[in-house]
């Protein structure tokens, strides 16, 4: 396993953090997060800035400590942004996991990048299910629709994985106020919960220092009771955060800690979790950049950093390009991404197809299933106790026959343990079969094993709940004027 940093390095980086925190605060614009922190004797206001006390941080970091992912299921669902980490036991074999974020689609014959539709969502919903039956990937839809109302955008994202797919829906995106309230009533009755008032809440603030987020105002509305939160923080390598890895981690650990100590003097029942993630940028263009060295040596340090931070769990590996449509660029920026991840001890990935995070591609998605379970599989040890006298023996009655070990019953009966047959692609070993067989464009196999897996689905969850759901759903939409969309 290769580390960059080590454990004493970490170390003082948390150390730093935290008197970072201490020393300067964080900034926020949620008047009732000022008012609330103003009142608690374990945080100073100053400014527009809550300063928690050295003594509370240490005991949320204690806190956090407790905090694993619920075993709710065997695999885990937990329907949103609890699938985005992991518990630390709980990965013998790779995890693999598709991402629910992107709002395009990829149509690489074209060569175009068009929304995510309504039935696009659908076809690749219905693929996900299929992978997970098939190969246990893990995810719920492959993306958010775009031609319906707003409001509505994350629902149907939620409501097309509940119908298409077995492990049921699931979604992080923030839902606009007006339509959280109809979503959860919807989430209650999908995921049985207990008590449809509490909420487990995600927030991404950004930097430098301040907490402010999206759903934060859930944290104060009245009948709402928080059960958990997970606080994150992104700041970018010399545009948000200082220019080197160490700067910037300290910076992200700072605003995470110091985010989550503040929730958790406010709501010290609620199960808080941390998830410091800092990104490089571009040089070119000051935006996001993934693919890049610089993007995996930071998430190569992020698994000491959770270790010394004491959590029982991590991150999933996103694994991203910032390529647009399938070819060199976005093979090789996967490829990073997957040996750096293996080698620095990610057991656990979350494939992001194309566009970092924005662009769907049922093509790119079985590429990197591939690609990923293919490079597991070439670092894994041999496991298989070896027997040499079988062996030995082998080789002398093949001699004695006078045969080829191709014509051996040995070989039959253990090709399929030494060799893997299940490739969604169409290999051609030399120039002259691949164009005996008519020169085919490589990517044509694939999207020919989509159609197969697409057209292979058939699932169908309760028919109660699911007309509960709808009416509920139904109900939104008319009040909206939008047309429903229609889920048989």
């Amino acid at each position: 396993m290769v580390q960059l940093v080590d454990r004493g390095m970490v170390e003082e980086m948390v150390a730093r953090a935290c008197r970072i925190v201490t020393g300067r605060g964080l900034g926020t614009r949620n008047n009732e997060l000022l008012h609330r922190a103003g009142e608690n004797e374990s945080l100073a206001v100053r400014n527009g800035r809550i300063y928690p006390a050295k003594e509370l941080l240490d005991s949320c970091l204690a806190h956090i400590k407790g905090n694993s992912v619920p075993r709710n299921e065997i695999p885990v669902n937990n329907h949103g942004w609890l699938d985005m980490i992991i518990n630390s036991g709980d990965d013998a074999d790779v995890v693999i996991k598709l991402t629910d974020l992107p709002f395009q689609y990829c149509d690489h014959e074209k060569r175009a990048i068009e929304p995510l539709t309504r039935n696009r969502v659908i076809e690749g919903t219905k693929l996900l299910h299929r992978l997970s039956e098939l190969y246990g990937v893990r995810g719920y839809s492959c993306g958010v629709p775009q031609d319906t109302h707003a409001q509505l955008k994350a629902i149907e994202q939620y409501l097309i994985g509940y119908r298409y797919h077995r492990r049921g829906g699931g979604t992080i995106q923030s839902v606009p106020r007006e339509a959280e309230a109809g979503f959860s009533l919807i989430r209650s009755v999908a995921e049985d919960w207990e008590d449809p008032r509490e909420r487990d809440l995600m927030f991404f603030s950004p930097s430098p220092l301040i907490l402010d987020a999206d759903d934060l105002y859930l944290c104060f509305k009245e009948k709402i009771i928080l059960r958990s939160f997970m606080v994150g923080s992104m700041p970018m390598m010399g545009m948000t955060g200082p220019i080197d890895p160490v700067g910037v981690y300290i910076l992200g650990i700072a605003e995470v800690l110091g985010a989550a100590a503040i929730l958790h003097a406010i709501f010290p029942e609620a199960r808080a979790y941390v998830y410091p993630h800092p990104q490089a940028m571009s040089l070119q263009t000051g935006q996001m950049a993934f693919g890049t060295i610089e993007h995996a040596r930071l998430e190569m340090m992020k698994l000491k950093v959770m270790e010394v931070l004491g959590l029982p769990y991590y991150n999933l590996k996103d694994i991203m390009t910032s390529a647009q449509m399938p070819g060199p660029t976005a093979q090789g920026d996967k490829a990073l991404g997957f040996y750096t991840g293996i080698t620095a001890g990610f057991r656990a990935f979350n494939l992001m197809p194309l566009s970092t995070d924005q662009v769907w591609s049922p093509v790119q998605a079985l590429l990197d299933i591939e690609n990923l379970r293919n490079a597991w599989k070439a670092l894994e040890p041999l496991g298989t106790p070896v027997n040499f006298e079988e062996i030995t023996t082998h080789i002398g009655a093949v001699m004695d026959e006078g045969i080829l070990f191709s014509e051996s019953d040995h070989t039959l009966l253990h090709m399929h343990e030494h060799y893997d047959t299940d490739s969604f692609l169409k290999r051609h070993f030399s120039s002259e079969t691949w164009a005996s067989s008519g020169r085919p464009e490589e990517l044509v196999a694939v999207s020919e094993k989509v159609d197969e897996l697409v057209g292979g689905w058939d699932y169908r969850p309760p028919q109660e709940k699911l007309e509960r759901i709808l009416d509920l759903y139904h109900g939104m939409c008319k009040k909206l004027n939008q047309a429903p969309i229609d889920l048989d």
